[in-house]
């Protein structure tokens, strides 16, 4: 079964307004798609949209693009800043390495260089990623919490993501859907996801949880005998479902 990268936690203050995110007056949090992004690195504007923000559509394991979150300390002050997704489909880039450029050129924010802090005059941005588990439409949230000697606030930034599925994967989530309520209802189950990556072809992927810490050979033995071997002419299986988290 495949796994997507995980989700992180970086470090940000923030506070909302009608154009851009403030925090004590200072420090400026938006969001920029991908076509903007180079006009705010050369010093333009950024906006916090007024609703939920489209991901680009991604394709059957793969991840896509929702656009940028940018950050501006303005201030006189450290702040240290904070990117949560509250959702497993939305994440930002893992803690990367150090990276070198030229001073004051904003940099990603997972980049060793800030360990979850900008110093004063320092900007940051981080690209939001999706990766679909499923064909359904998938909706999600981003905390962005900042704080600084001045105090902390938060705020969320809302997305949306769709599958751009070919028609044969298409059809076989078409199936999904259609028994995904059913196999959920067996103890254990947590997700009913599609799985085409070996020489059998598409099968149905019921993933057992690991909801008490452990999961046993016993509990996915138990899911097993429950699930027929094909639905509506596609194989299934049964696997471990596993967490991904990440932390700056």
């Amino acid at each position: 079964m495949f796994m997507k990268p995980g989700v992180i936690t970086l470090l940000v203050a923030v506070a909302l307004s009608c154009c851009t995110a403030t925090f004590a007056g200072s420090v400026d949090i938006g969001y920029v798609d991908d076509a903007g992004l180079d006009r705010w690195l050369a010093g333009g504007p950024a906006k916090v949209p007024s609703r939920e923000v489209a991901c680009k559509p991604a394709k059957f394991r793969e991840d896509s693009s929702c656009g940028n979150l940018v950050i501006s300390n303005h201030s006189s002050q450290t702040i240290t800043f904070t990117i949560t997704p509250a959702d497993e489909e939305f994440w930002a880039r893992l803690p990367g390495a150090f990276e070198f450029g030229e001073d004051r050129i904003p940099l990603p924010c997972s980049a060793m260089n800030y360990r979850g802090q900008l110093q004063p005059g320092q900007r940051c941005f981080e690209q939001v990623r999706f990766w679909p588990r499923t064909g359904d439409v998938s909706h999600g949230t981003i905390h962005v919490i900042v704080e600084s000697g001045s105090g902390s606030t938060t705020t969320d930034f809302k997305f949306r993501g769709t599958s751009d599925y070919p028609p044969e994967l298409q059809k076989a989530e078409e199936v999904r859907q259609r028994h995904e309520a059913e196999l959920k209802k067996l103890p254990h189950v947590t997700s009913v996801e599609l799985d085409n990556d070996d020489k059998d072809g598409i099968k149905i992927d019921v993933t057992v949880d690991d909801t008490d810490g452990i999961t046993t050979k016993q509990d996915i033995e138990a899911v097993r005998r429950q699930v027929p071997p094909k639905i509506e002419g596609y194989y299934t299986e049964v696997t471990q479902y596993v967490h991904h988290a990440y932390a700056l």
